[in-house]
């Protein structure tokens, strides 16, 4: 059973080059873990330095008088190999290696390191990395040089890239997306992104999973990781290095190998991993999966208060295969009760631009009931007469009471309003996902419903293939040394009897 305990629920840490000052790296680790209460024991290690930030401090791990569940190690890297010998003598179980220098550059240091590690029965996470934190209230462990501490929540994400991290944990805090865990995986010598799925696999506090991905340590591990985990909890993916320029950029960043892209694609379909294009849509996906049920089909209704929007968001959701269904008579005659005349009741319906915060709530309650309707995204463009707040807070009044409400998926787009500002914290509160554009709305929609698509399908049946390896190697040889560069084997290379 895979056991990463002392990573994310420590007893205690050790932050071997904690710095004295604020600025250094080891500075503003240490600093990090006592601002944000970690819950337990924390021990500044410094050879030059009687106390740090006030706290006594120990020459070496080893005169650390109490035990040591996890260290950060935050020191030159030629010293890095004999702090992390002293800790498996110690009695440490995980190791945060922040310093760079190992496999990015050249695999024989890290070889080493890796060796080391597990000969003495810790797990790694790193070297090359930002650090880790968990917000759970019973640990509060910040063990990073991030400077943002995220709110709360159940979104657990794995980062290649640190300084990608630092734009992620910002970004995560000002849409209000709440996180339970963030690892920077740095270079992936021990401690690899599918040891960390497969932990929050089982981790009940984890409910979405986010990925920013530079390359794959294991594919086939995780095919049939993602694969079992993803009928569960919906995985997010963002792939770099698509095209050749990224893949060399991605290699030489962590010294690991970037895998073809349509390969990449062909894997995430495999196992309905939902990839997005960019770190934004990453996190539109996130705002959507973390707080709204997987759509039950394609169907959804738009209400506006203005005419353009409403069609911008209809051919947005229409060309990503979205269906904006029409509505039944019983619906539009609920409508027309309340709206004005000039209104149009048909789907997408324009309540026009005097609609009230009373109408929004009155419409949302409407649609919802209406069995046809499956996702209902409400949009609003701030007119003179009627303000963001209140329309906010009758749109989730309407959501709290109607039954029909806690089945369907509910997104909004407040125009130019990105995130959870607030003036939008009501519908924070009601956990609505809002977005700036409704095209942003349309994409995270159409993936979310491609998602309960695939999970809706029956569990599939894997042909077997009998391979005869020794023919299949001499094939290949054959064709490898007709070709310059590269090669492709035609069908008499391929036969049976060939």
């Amino acid at each position: 059973m895979l056991d990463l305990n002392a990573l994310f629920a420590p007893r205690s840490i050790a932050v071997i080059g904690a710095g004295r000052e604020r600025g250094s790296v080891g500075g503003e680790i240490f600093h990090n873990l006592l601002t944000h209460a970690f819950t337990g024991p924390v021990y500044p290690v410094n050879a030059k330095a009687k106390t740090v930030q006030s706290v006594r401090a120990y020459p070496s791990i080893k005169d650390v008088p109490d035990e040591v569940d996890l260290a950060v190690i935050v020191v030159p890297r030629d010293f890095v190999q004999g702090v992390v010998e002293d800790c498996g003598r110690k009695g440490v179980k995980a190791l945060i290696v922040i310093s760079a220098g190992f496999g990015e550059t050249g695999g024989a240091l890290q070889a080493k390191l890796l060796a080391t590690v597990r000969k003495l029965g810790m797990r790694m996470v790193g070297p090359n990395c930002l650090g880790v934190l968990t917000t759970d209230p019973a640990v509060r462990m910040d063990a990073s040089f991030a400077p943002t501490w995220p709110p709360q929540g159940r979104v657990s994400f794995s980062s290649q890239s640190g300084a990608l991290g630092l734009a992620i944990l910002d970004y995560a805090k000002e849409l209000g997306i709440g996180v339970r865990n963030f690892v920077s995986v740095g270079n992936k010598a021990d401690v690899s992104g599918n040891d960390l799925i497969e932990w929050w696999e089982a981790d009940p506090e984890t409910d979405v999973i986010l990925l920013y991905l530079e390359s794959f340590g294991n594919p086939q591990k995780f095919i049939n990781l993602a694969r079992r985990i993803a009928k569960e909890k919906p995985i997010v993916a963002v792939k770099s290095g698509r095209t050749a320029a990224g893949s060399r950029a991605a290699s030489s960043h962590t010294g690991a190998l970037a895998g073809e892209d349509s390969a990449v694609d062909a894997l995430f379909a495999q196992t309905s991993v939902i990839r997005t294009d960019t770190i934004e849509e990453l996190f539109d996906m996130s705002m959507l999966l973390a707080n709204q049920p997987v759509p039950a089909s394609n169907r959804l209704a738009i209400v506006t208060n203005a005419g353009g929007p409403g069609i911008m968001a209809t051919d947005a959701c229409e060309s990503r295969g979205l269906v904006v269904t029409p509505l039944s008579e019983a619906t539009m005659d609920k409508l027309r009760g309340f709206l004005p005349s000039e209104a149009s009741v048909k789907n997408p319906v324009d309540m026009i631009v005097s609609a009230s915060a009373e109408s929004y709530g009155k419409a949302v309650r409407v649609l919802l009931e209406d069995p046809q309707v499956n996702s209902l995204l409400v949009i609003f463009v701030p007119p003179i007469i009627t303000e963001a707040p209140a329309v906010a807070a009758a749109v989730r009044e309407a959501l709290a009471t109607t039954p029909a409400a806690k089945e369907k998926t509910i997104l909004a787009c407040f125009l130019g309003t990105r995130g959870v500002p607030e003036s939008l914290v009501t519908l924070q509160a009601g956990k609505v996902p809002s977005y700036a554009f409704p095209e942003a709305a349309a994409i995270a929609l159409s993936r979310a419903v491609d998602y309960g698509k695939w999970k809706r399908l029956p569990e599939p049946v894997f042909p077997q293939f009998r391979v005869e390896k020794d023919r299949a190697a001499k094939a290949i040889s054959g064709a490898r040394d007709k070709a310059i560069s590269s090669f492709w084997l035609d069908a008499s290379g391929v036969r049976e009897d060939g």
